[in-house]
């Protein structure tokens, strides 16, 4: 069986912040806002637009860099003591992960907070709605948190990250305000963006992906290639701020129905390893497990990935005279965006020395086996040769 999942409402364009109003009056009278202590500074139009339809808001600004299990355990303890409902979840992906798993908790008390990455899948039967509803605002243009059905947590002494999903999990209402991105560093403008084409072209080949999440993870591709350097050029620039935010958006919806593969499998290992914020590694990995799944067969089932990525290719404007020149292509396209918006190409460009990737090398390859997203890959990547592909995206090419 195959469905398709998304928000029940997507705002975005101009004027969305002022339309909000309509969307929450008479639904509540209370509601939480969870953000972190850099986000909550820019919060004061979206609290005041909240205020109006009705509600009084609590502000909770304490959601990590790295979202985790305790500190979604914290945020519960507010959605209990104020009983929201509306839980709005406003920052990074990082903060809506926060959010997202707070409001799980708040709607299932038989689901213990630390249990949390355990507890619930896909087969999990979960409760919903009957307390609040859940809205996301995203301030970053990457993770597509804001409309997925998945959340990834950080268990902190394990040292890894623990992906989860249910399709209940699905936000009521995102809310795109192009304005809430004008104030990311130009760093984190880069690395986000490149999450997006990790999410779109990773979409594009797992094994799970759909016609229904096909042009979605194209689109988002195309419109990242487009503009991500001119947001990164000029941060003020809200044509480009509005067309990176709706390719995350879109990119969420497309691998969010379809899943990420091979690149977060390696992404979410070394961020949880070498504690590298999820965009710079996504970016920095993907080039190499595109390489890996076009030079090595598929999988029974699987989609060729040299016939998608070559698609992938010339849908992004590439021309070539063979489907083998375009995947280079490609894979040379994302090396030169990633040079061009000042984002590290290897793992030795970020200060990981040689030694200390040894040290962890065999840490790396267990924990990128045991990965949820591994299971997605179009092709089988383990033992050697996935120690192989540690070195190379270490050594950079």
């Amino acid at each position: 069986m195959s469905y398709f999942l998304s928000p029940k409402k997507v705002l975005f364009g101009k004027g969305m912040l002022k339309r909000l109003g309509a969307e929450l009056e008479g639904r509540g009278k209370k509601a939480v806002l969870i953000t972190d202590k850099n986000m909550v500074k820019l919060s004061g139009e979206l609290v005041e637009t909240v205020k109006s339809a009705g509600y009084e808001v609590k502000i909770w600004d304490g959601a990590e860099q790295e979202p985790s299990t305790a500190g979604a355990g914290e945020a519960l303890k507010v959605l209990q003591e104020f009983a929201p409902q509306l839980v709005i979840g406003f920052g990074g992906g990082s903060v809506l992960d926060t959010a997202k798993a707070a409001w799980v908790l708040w709607e299932n008390p038989e689901v213990p907070p630390a249990d949390i990455t355990k507890a619930v899948n896909v087969r999990t039967k979960l409760k919903w709605q009957k307390k609040a509803r859940f809205m996301t605002v995203p301030t970053t243009s990457g993770t597509g948190s804001d409309v997925t059905w998945a959340i990834v947590l950080a268990e902190t002494a394990e040292h890894r990250k623990i992906g989860f999903a249910n399709a209940e999990i699905v936000p009521d209402i995102t809310l795109l305000i192009p304005e809430f991105t004008v104030g990311m560093p130009r760093a984190l403008t880069a690395s986000t963006g490149l999450d997006v084409l990790g999410h779109a072209l990773d979409g594009y080949t797992a094994r799970q992906q759909t016609d229904f999440s096909d042009g979605l993870c194209l689109q988002a591709m195309k419109l990242a290639f487009e503009w991500l350097s001119k947001a990164c050029a000029n941060g003020n620039d809200l044509v480009a701020r509005e067309k990176m935010q709706n390719a995350a958006t879109i990119a969420g919806l497309g691998f969010g129905n379809s899943n990420t593969s091979l690149c977060h499998a390696l992404a979410h290992t070394l961020g949880a390893t070498f504690n590298i914020p999820h965009g710079r590694s996504v970016g920095i990995t993907l080039p190499y497990s595109l390489e890996y799944i076009a030079s090595n067969p598929p999988l029974e089932g699987s989609p060729n990935p040299v016939e998608r990525l070559s698609t992938a290719a010339r849908f992004a404007g590439i021309q070539a005279k063979s489907d083998q020149e375009a995947v280079r292509k490609l894979i040379q396209k994302l090396r030169g965006l990633a040079k061009e918006t000042g984002e590290p190409l290897s793992l030795k460009e970020t200060g990981i020395t040689q030694q200390q990737m040894n040290d962890k090398l065999d840490t790396l390859v267990a924990l990128a086996s045991k990965d949820v997203n591994m299971y997605s890959s179009p092709c089988e990547c383990k033992d050697e040769k996935l120690k192989q592909l540690f070195k190379e995206i270490w050594q950079g090419k």
